[in-house]
């Protein structure tokens, strides 16, 4: 029997070797999730002048303290101009003030914003104004230079991923383009009589639509395809796309008509490694070379496959260290007893929604159950029954490969129960 961080490490190992590194521009990066593979050191201050936080006037603190009159308010002073977002401002002279607009830079001779609400008549375009605030500081709704990262600050890590807000602040610091992790060209190949043929009790190709999703959303190129349960078919498709990975469903379970077992039997150079995982679901899987090609076997049972994406591809080619969360990790509190018990020796991967109860389970462990997956917004891990709350922490549990329900008769076996805190990922 094999942990999951062991064939997490396994995938990882296989995939590596595909994975390089390029500069792309900020553009082609704003829709697929990328990870950076360099260190981003910015040029320049953000911001790179002071400037305004507020529509007001710009004005010298030593100003306001000298027009200041005995019931706290200041002035009238004399209004010499305007500046706006994007516009350098004359230099304001002693005594008076410069409508400035959010955003806009500090002139010369101001060092303070009064906001425009604060002032007498609260609008632009008089030539003179009070200001009705007695507590103004020196410096008030200013954004000094730098103030949010200074030059020479490394705004973002190697290894992060991409989200919008890190996309943006290279952006605000003029970065054009960013060195990321670059994705090997990947088949997606569903297997199967019934996905492959007009079969009299065929089905629709689900994997095939979820895995090319996740991958595309990741950056790769992907090539989708569908074979029957014939290994020849299956050599000769594969051996005919130029691809650098294959990535298959179905096929490596304990049937009389296991394609891709089938197939790796038949091809002298193989070394794939069928193995069972202490998980469930997704306990069947697959990693080696095939048909002269890099291959990772997933299960065919649609929720089988998405949660073997979720905890074996997917890290692998975001270059993450198999030890490492690929999702958001939180503990949360389960909200009610487990609706089944957890099977005996596996890691659980169930899917759920975060109420204000804590984990809410939504449908049940069975691995076609794909509905229930996509209503929900986190895998939560469940530990191998007869552990319970910390056990959880870990997705290195020892366990056993059957992709089944548990077994009511094993319904008295300790596990985690209301309240009990459980590690989840966040998948939406």
């Amino acid at each position: 029997m094999t942990s999951a961080i062991m064939h997490r490490r396994r995938v990882s190992e296989t995939i590596s070797p595909l994975l390089g590194t390029r500069s792309t521009p900020l553009s082609e990066l704003l829709d697929v999730e990328r990870r950076l593979a360099a260190d981003v050191v910015t040029a320049v201050d953000v911001p790179g002048f002071d400037n305004s936080s507020m529509d007001g006037y710009a004005v010298a603190h030593d100003t306001v303290r000298a027009a200041r009159r005995t019931d706290g308010s200041v002035g009238p002073l004399p209004v010499v101009g305007q500046v706006a977002a994007g516009a350098q401002g004359a230099p304001v002279p002693t005594g008076s003030l410069i409508e400035i607009m959010t955003g806009a830079p500090l002139p010369a001779g101001t060092d303070t914003v009064v906001p425009i609400e604060a002032t007498t008549p609260a609008r632009f375009g008089a030539e003179a104004v009070t200001i009705t605030v007695d507590d103004l500081a020196p410096g008030a709704y200013v954004r000094p230079r730098g103030s949010d990262v200074g030059a020479g600050t490394t705004v973002l890590r190697a290894g992060v991923m991409l989200t919008p807000a890190r996309l943006g602040v290279a952006a605000a610091c003029g970065v054009t383009a960013l060195t990321v992790l670059t994705l090997p060209r990947v088949l997606v190949l569903s297997t199967g009589d019934e996905v492959a043929s007009q079969a009299d009790a065929g089905i629709h190709d689900a994997n095939g639509v979820t895995l090319t999703a996740g991958l595309l959303r990741l950056g790769a190129e992907v090539t989708t395809l569908t074979v029957p349960d014939d290994p020849r078919i299956l050599l000769e498709t594969v051996a005919a796309i130029d691809v650098d990975l294959v990535v298959s469903t179905g096929g490596i379970s304990k049937g009389a008509r296991e394609v891709v077992k089938l197939a790796a039997a038949a091809d002298p150079d193989s070394d794939m490694v069928f193995e069972a995982i202490a998980m469930q679901p997704g306990g069947p899987q697959g990693c080696g070379r095939l048909a002269g090609r890099p291959w990772v076997a997933l299960p065919g049972n649609p929720v089988s496959a998405l949660i073997s994406y979720e905890m074996f591809l997917r890290p692998a080619l975001l270059g993450l260290d198999p030890e490492d969360d690929a999702r958001d990790a939180a503990h949360h509190r389960l909200a009610t007893d487990l609706d089944e018990a957890p099977p005996s020796g596996k890691l659980q991967v169930r899917r759920a929604r975060i109420g204000q109860n804590g984990i809410d389970l939504v449908g049940g462990s069975r691995s076609h159950l794909l509905h229930s997956y996509a209503e929900s917004t986190h895998l939560v891990f469940i530990p191998p029954s007869g552990q319970a709350g910390p056990a959880a922490d870990t997705t290195d549990q020892p366990g056993d490969p059957a992709d089944q329900p548990s077994d009511p008769a094993d319904s008295n076996r300790p596990g985690p129960g209301a309240g009990d805190r459980l590690k989840t990922w966040r998948i939406n």
